[in-house]
């Protein structure tokens, strides 16, 4: 029995149109359901009720009156809908609402927000991903959306373009789970490039609950301890708990006990991401240095027989070849355990063998050493006409970019002003006094620093 003294306000209901309809139908009824909602009838109850509290007089509608001469459920007698699914219907829409409700961007990510959508067909973890929603228990919802003409399939936002090179990283999953207590769990994908995805509204993890949004995904940011890391994952954080209940903004949970232990759990959790990020992170930069070494290795290589006469030019390729190797030496480590690159490490290693050999002879005054310089610069011309080795003949590294694109792949954020003052600091200060080596060089080093930090 419901109370006739419970107090009722129109905060909340919905004020732009006066009539829903919805029709709805399971595979396993052979009839589906037919449900009203007078919103018209509903402001104006609620309206009268307003100007009696105003008037000092006792409340005079309830709950239960309300519903039952406002809302009413029934049988599809029509059969609207033959086959499963839901269709609803608004009347009496006000203009300003009716411009909304027909945008199909602004549609797309309302529902984006509050449906469990399955992934794009294209989308390359999708799949993979999907399976793990159904080992999960976790449904997911595919939907149909039509606006006038227009009718299309809808889906997660994800797509291959939000990665650099398309994603390369398979995707990650993590129990949350705090001793006994299973709060959900959490599938992340990374960038395949040191830097920040390219599609600023994905970057971090949104947490769902009943497909849900809640917050956005900037919520976890504070706390990584490497902000960056944030803004190269993209994912979702699924809750299961019965006891995470998102407030009425959908802005966070509500407050009680389970809350507290999931906000706990957070840092723990986050430190094991920041853990595999950290390890992939690793593993790109050390494939990275080792196509840049390569690079530069067979550009000496090819470059030492006309120089070979000149010894100040030689000592300068011992100083190199010298920098090359440390730079492989600092990722020996992890190059030794990545399966992928074996044969290029082994043939950079002959590499690095090689021009070391050629800048010793080349500074040895000895005749033995003489002898053997002249077989490796017959060799090395033989190299140069292309019977160099295969691992060292593809595409070259690209180039740093400009000071803008560095300071924003490693997800720093310029206003408008301040990306106009770089960019004019970079065009007319630093590349009117630096050649391009130099240029590059000093670009790397900053990449390579704010990747460090940030």
């Amino acid at each position: 029995m419901i109370s006739k003294q419970v107090g009722l306000s129109h905060s909340g209901l919905p004020e732009k149109h006066d009539l829903l309809e919805i029709f709805t139908k399971s595979d396993a009824e052979s009839t589906g359901y037919y449900l009203k909602f007078d919103f018209k009838t509903i402001r104006s109850h609620l309206l009268k009720e307003q100007e009696r509290r105003k008037k000092g007089l006792a409340p005079k509608l309830y709950l239960e009156r309300l519903l039952q001469e406002a809302v009413f459920v029934e049988q599809d007698r029509q059969r609207v809908l033959q086959q499963h699914g839901t269709k609803a219907l608004m009347s009496g829409v006000l203009n300003e609402a009716y411009k909304r409700l027909v945008d199909w961007e602004i549609v797309e990510s309302y529902l984006q927000n509050v449906v469990p959508l399955p992934f794009r067909p294209d989308f390359t973890f999708g799949r993979e991903i999907e399976k793990k929603f159904e080992e999960e228990d976790y449904r997911v919802v595919p939907l149909s959306l039509q606006i006038g003409g227009k009718r299309n399939d809808i889906y997660r936002p994800y797509t291959n373009n939000i990665f650099s090179q398309g994603g390369l990283h398979r995707p990650k999953y993590f129990p949350l789970r705090r001793g006994n207590k299973r709060f959900g769990f959490v599938w992340v994908c990374i960038n395949d490039e040191r830097r920040v995805l390219k599609d600023q509204s994905l970057r971090g993890l949104l947490i769902k609950k009943f497909g849900f949004s809640i917050a956005n995904r900037s919520y976890l940011e504070p706390f990584f301890a490497r902000t960056v890391f944030n803004r190269r994952i993209t994912g979702e954080i699924i809750i299961q708990h019965p006891n995470l209940l998102p407030n009425a903004a959908r802005s966070d949970f509500e407050n009680n006990s389970t809350r507290q232990e999931f906000l706990e759990l957070l840092p723990l959790f986050i430190k094991k991401l920041s853990d595999w990020a950290n390890v992939l992170q690793e593993e790109d930069k050390a494939r990275e240095v080792l196509k840049e070494v390569t690079e530069r290795l067979t550009d000496i290589l090819t470059a030492l027989p006309a120089d070979r006469r000149d010894k100040d030019k030689m000592l300068q390729y011992n100083v190199e070849i010298a920098q090359q190797e440390r730079s492989l030496e600092v990722h020996k480590k992890t190059l030794a355990g990545l399966a992928d690159v074996q044969q290029q490490r082994n043939q950079v290693m002959k590499l690095l063998k090689e021009c070391k050999t050629f800048v010793r002879d080349a500074l040895s005054r000895s005749a033995r050493a003489r002898e053997r310089l002249e077989r490796d610069v017959t060799n090395a011309i033989q190299a140069e006409a292309g019977q160099l080795p295969s691992a060292v003949t593809g595409q070259k590294s690209e180039s740093p970019g400009s000071l803008t694109s560095i300071l924003e792949d490693a997800g720093l954020q310029l206003s408008s002003d301040l990306r106009a003052a770089l960019e004019i600091f970079d065009s007319q200060c630093l590349r009117e006094h630096l050649d391009d080596s130099s240029y590059a060089t000093i670009l790397k080093e900053l990449k390579d620093i704010l990747e460090e930090r940030f």
